[in-house]
């Protein structure tokens, strides 16, 4: 099955040039060699075969016809002449168009100068670090009340060991580490407090979500400009493309001429307020009008109901804004992608044959498998029961760590936390992208070796509760230290049968379509033909050789 829905998703079923060298033929549909070659050369690891030789050129190209044969069985079905079929198919066409459009015509106009990035980083703040102390209480009445405590002249850490929620901060007087503009978000600081507050001061209460805090910062140092480049350039171009696109769609607009029938959104509006939308169903009344037709109640009650959107539409200010973001704006670039051709590329077409055939074999697998009862209970235990090793963990290793540019900085760290210093007072100056998501604490299977070939090996050789390195690393010089060891274990059936209730039904689901393949190759057996002395040039023992 997994054959069938590859060769789908990366290969069209169009006729071979006649110069191509066929390897078979079924019904309608030729396959080439080089259709072939291809599917073996992009074939992923886990779908390869262990069969050798002729044997596994006969299985690679037994994929190919398989599909095939879905094909066939999918239209002499009818399944692709349904109107569910055809809007599916049309809708995917119309949203590659749209991106494609887009991508051509709207975010091709998105410039983003380096200058530009540069004045954003210093006049949003980002230039700068700041170490920050916070003070995180339950309610507006109890920061009201640190507040005093703080103006009385009770130091920050003595109030924040004694009040303060979070008590990683608490034991270090409140101390958080530096942060960056990046992190205001999640930190729940107001840019401009810290763009503005000075250095010493209290800030005013401030919410974090349910929480209230007080914050001051007692120390800035520089941030690097690299470091943030790539995100304010990323930041800056969303911002403009959104701004051009607006831009665009009204430019659009104008030139199309579309006028919005009032008393048709009047109509929608009462619809929905009685929450009948079913009334307007084929409703042959315009709610636009443009330059080259219109577009009926109806036909956007259809839409809607597709997609299943039901809200913003029982007041008539919001439902313009909802008809605007939903529908009209998609329906204009279409039109402007209609007109200016680009449905009608060569690539287009082979896209419409391949969604095509993708939501066919869909169907089919469906249709096939949709006779299958529903698993009991006892079905679901007996497959745990008789595939243990399917649900065992490998062993597994959490630990905290720090990463450092270079060998300098990270003796410098280890010597700290060897001096007593915590692991996550560093985590700020790690080079792990997901170092403050994490706090600087992973959890690592010999899988991931793989991955970091060096550092895993070194986690897993290392004794518990021992620092280790400087190790120098994927990425740079890694300070470390093993915190936990889980041991190989078998998961629960209370936590596993989710996941064999899936195993079982996969495998049930992939008997049957098997059972059902069988039966196509009988019933097409006359219009299969196979060219078996043309495999070995279309997969040659070289290709067959680099998979093994």
């Amino acid at each position: 099955m997994k054959h069938l829905l590859l060769a789908c998703l990366v290969f069209s079923t169009s006729c071979s040039p006649p110069e191509e060298s066929l390897v078979a033929e079924v019904g309608p549909h030729q396959i080439s060699a080089r259709l072939l070659h291809l599917y073996v050369e992009e074939l992923p690891d886990g779908l390869r075969t262990q069969k050798t030789g002729d044997e596994a050129r006969q299985y690679y190209l037994q994929a190919l016809i398989d599909r095939r044969l879905l094909l066939l069985e999918a239209r002499s079905r009818g399944l692709d002449t349904t109107g569910d079929f055809q809007n599916s198919v049309q809708d995917a066409v119309n949203a590659r168009v749209r991106s494609i459009y887009k991508s051509q015509e709207i975010a091709s106009n998105v410039k983003i100068s380096n200058e530009t990035v540069r004045r954003y980083f210093e006049k949003e703040g980002y230039s700068r670090e700041r170490l920050l102390n916070a003070i995180k209480v339950g309610s507006r009445a109890a920061i009201d009340t640190v507040l005093q405590e703080l103006r009385a002249g009770r130091s920050f850490a003595e109030v924040a060991q004694a009040r303060s929620l979070d008590e990683r901060s608490a034991e270090r007087g409140g101390e958080l580490g530096f942060i960056g503009r990046d992190q205001l978000e999640s930190l729940h600081i107001p840019p401009v407090v810290f763009k503005t507050l000075p250095q010493d001061q209290l800030s005013e209460p401030l919410p974090a979500g349910s929480a209230w805090h007080v914050l001051r910062f007692s120390e800035d140092r520089s941030a690097s400009y690299e470091k943030y480049q790539a995100r304010i350039a990323s930041l800056l171009y969303q911002k403009r493309l959104a701004q051009v696109e607006a831009e665009h769609l009204e430019q659009l607009r104008d030139s199309f001429k579309v006028r919005l029938n009032l008393s048709a959104l009047r109509e929608l509006v009462n619809a929905y307020q009685a929450k009948q939308p079913t009334l307007i169903e084929g409703n042959s009344t315009a709610l636009y009008t443009y330059k080259d037709g219109e577009i009926t109640l109806g036909q956007v009650q259809e839409f809607l109901r597709q997609r299943n959107i039901s809200f913003g539409l029982a007041d008539s200010a919001q439902a313009v804004v909802t008809l605007n973001r939903y529908f009209l704006e998609a329906h204009l670039i279409q039109e402007a992608a209609r007109k200016d051709g680009f449905y009608q590329t060569p690539e287009m077409q082979k896209f419409v044959e391949r969604t095509a055939n993708t939501k066919l074999l869909e169907i089919v697998r469906k249709s096939v498998i949709a006779d299958l009862i529903d698993l009991s209970e006892e079905d679901v235990r007996h497959y745990y029961d008789t595939h243990l090793e399917t649900f065992r963990h490998s062993e597994a290793i959490w630990i905290e760590e720090v990463l450092l540019l270079t060998q300098a900085d990270a003796l410098q760290v280890k010597a700290q936390i060897e001096a007593g210093a915590p692991f996550d007072q560093f985590v700020d100056k790690s080079l792990r992208a997901d170092a403050q998501k994490y706090n600087g604490r992973y959890h690592f299977h010999m899988l991931g070796k793989a991955r970091y070939p060096v550092l895993v090996p070194a986690v897993f050789q290392a004794q518990q509760g021992q620092l280790e390195g400087p190790l120098q690393v994927e990425g740079g010089y890694s300070v470390f230290r093993v915190l936990e060891r889980e041991e190989s274990n078998i998961e629960p059936f209370e936590t596993a049968q989710r996941r064999a209730r899936a195993l079982i039904r996969l495998e049930r689901e992939t008997q049957a379509l098997n059972a059902f393949l069988v039966q196509l190759r009988k019933k097409y057996a006359d219009q299969i033909k196979i060219y078996p002395d043309r495999l070995k040039g279309a997969v040659p023992a070289s290709l067959l050789l680099a998979q093994n």
